[in-house]
């Protein structure tokens, strides 16, 4: 006995009239023969429903039902069809309620994930500018002018960006440092605003997905953030929340002049 035949066992009812009445895709099909070919029994079963099944058919040629016994061979088996929709919508049920959770599962491992990568970007940033507040060292480009702190990152980034001009008011350019974010080449823009430190970061959108959807304060630092066509930018300081938004609002606009 072949090993599909072990596993599938004798015949019942339901698929032996489906065989015999040609019902079944092709692969089925194949294997119920093959296990027909190795069980006796259902080979009998099979070929004493095949012989019932062509006397009846001969028979109805000859003998027409009275409409009274097909009336209550109707009513006879109506009832239990409601019983076999109700199993096909139970079994639908539970399909789409297994459908439903694992959306819902994958819904919930996205925002996590989401959520993760958001927390560790917004932890980095906030190292990285205390870090540049308590080394003490000064920017590797030192200039309050914008012409010379950007012509200083050409050829060190795989990009470029555009500083406004002017800038907030009471907000002064002090230089820049080339630096990582999320493993990102980034240029890292130094401002104060009323006298408060302000790191600005900036990466290339296309390098890769990052975290855009940030924590907005941590651990009394106010984070910010905006994207451009090419660009993602991050600011960080402990400044008012309002004068963050308006520089980094302006370093947006700055990167489609008019």
């Amino acid at each position: 006995m072949t090993q599909m035949t072990q596993a599938m066992g004798h015949l019942d009812a339901e698929k032996l009239s489906a065989f015999i009445d040609g019902e079944l895709p092709a692969s089925e099909s194949q294997a119920i023969q093959e296990h027909l070919a190795d069980c006796h029994p259902c080979a009998l079963r099979v070929l004493s429903a095949t012989r019932l099944k062509a006397v009846t058919a001969r028979a109805a040629q000859r003998f027409a039902v009275p409409p009274e016994a097909l009336a209550r061979l109707t009513a006879q088996i109506r009832p239990q069809e409601p019983k076999r929709a109700a199993r096909i919508y139970s079994i639908r049920s539970v399909a789409w309620a297994a459908l439903a959770a694992s959306l819902l599962l994958a819904a919930s491992l996205f925002v996590w994930r989401q959520a993760h990568q958001a927390n560790a970007l917004s932890a980095e940033l906030l190292d990285q500018h205390l870090a540049t507040l308590s080394s003490g060292a000064s920017p590797e480009v030192i200039s309050t002018d914008r012409h010379t702190v950007k012509p200083w990152f050409e050829g060190k980034l795989p990009f470029s960006f555009n500083l406004p001009d002017p800038l907030p008011t009471d907000t002064t350019l002090k230089g820049g440092n080339l630096a990582f974010l999320d493993g990102q080449p980034a240029a890292l823009l130094l401002f104060t605003i009323h006298k408060h430190e302000v790191s600005v970061f900036l990466t290339q959108r296309s390098a890769g997905p990052i975290a855009t959807v940030l924590p907005r304060i941590r651990s009394g630092f106010t984070i910010r953030s905006a994207t451009t066509q090419d660009l993602h930018i991050f600011a960080v300081s402990d400044v008012n929340p309002a004068d963050l938004d308006l520089l980094v609002s302006d370093l947006k606009d700055a990167q489609s002049p008019r």
